[in-house]
């Protein structure tokens, strides 16, 4: 199912309501702590490991808008903290379950041998999610580039062929790159790190089908349990930063109440 086959009606009075049960499902805890979820899919965007706090000037934001509290990943432990995701991963997952796990180029090599090495996971192929740098680059413009692991646990998983986003509709569908602005917020809560919601309505309609439930053990913004939400399917997220849930509910309140003020019911497909 398509997200153009999906609707939703959003009553005006209930949103709050809906944002606060939506925040039940964000919790504070050490990706470590996490067993048992038996997630269908899991999507998660670990630390990069590079001493990376999403404040400095070159990003083009307003840096009190960053919240604190970000946990990098020390680069000497980068090997070891990657083998711990991995095991979060594989004992979270159900039997058939899979993950994706994005990495920026620095230490991509090194999930990469921490997959193969990994009893139990299995890497299915690579994809390369290319995106603008930053607005500061205006003037020059440049782009720069992800790298998202495809691992799957069990010898049957999901895979849809098609989704709705621009790069079925417009073209053949190619996993091998995925073509997604960075969609900014101004005068918002931010977190140093935000995926986009167009590139993981992509993700998750090749990935999973209505119904089934996504987890994130590294949460930050929270925006895998948005996209998630939106598509119809159900979600658990963590993370542990306090922090970062009010970024997460800053945006629920955003996408929640786009366009609501003029419609009582939204076809949620006619907002991106």
């Amino acid at each position: 199912m398509l997200l153009s086959d999906l609707h939703y009606e959003i009553i005006v009075g209930n949103v709050n309501e809906t944002i606060e049960n939506l925040l039940q499902k964000y919790l504070i805890r050490d990706m470590n702590d996490w067993y048992d979820v038996n997630a269908d899919l899991i999507i998660t965007d670990p630390p990069f490991g590079i001493q990376f706090n999403g404040k400095p000037s070159n990003y083009n934001r307003n840096h009190e808008n960053v919240v604190d509290g970000y946990v990098e990943w020390d680069e000497k432990e980068y090997p070891d903290k990657i083998n711990n995701l991995l095991h979060v991963i594989h004992r979270n997952l159900s039997e058939n379950g899979q993950a994706l796990i994005f990495s920026g180029w620095n230490h991509s090599y090194i999930i990469h041998e921490k997959i193969k090495e990994f009893d139990g996971l299995t890497l299915q192929g690579k994809m390369y999610w290319i995106y603008n740098f930053a607005p500061a680059a205006r003037k020059r413009p440049s782009h720069n580039v992800y790298e998202i692991f495809w691992v799957t646990k069990g010898k049957e998983w999901t895979y849809n062929k098609r989704c709705s986003t621009e790069h079925c509709t417009s073209g053949e569908p190619n996993l091998a790159s995925l073509i997604f602005k960075r969609d900014y917020k101004v005068n918002m809560p931010k977190y140093p790190t935000r995926l986009p919601f167009k590139l993981l309505q992509c993700l998750i309609e090749h990935f999973s089908n209505p119904g089934d439930l996504i987890f994130d053990p590294l949460a930050g913004s929270g925006m895998v349990g948005i996209a998630a939400y939106f598509l119809g399917r159900d979600f658990i997220l963590g993370d542990l930063n306090p922090n970062a849930k009010e970024v997460f509910r800053a945006l629920l309140e955003y996408y929640m109440n786009k366009g609501v003020s003029n419609y009582n019911k939204v076809s949620i497909s006619a907002w991106w």
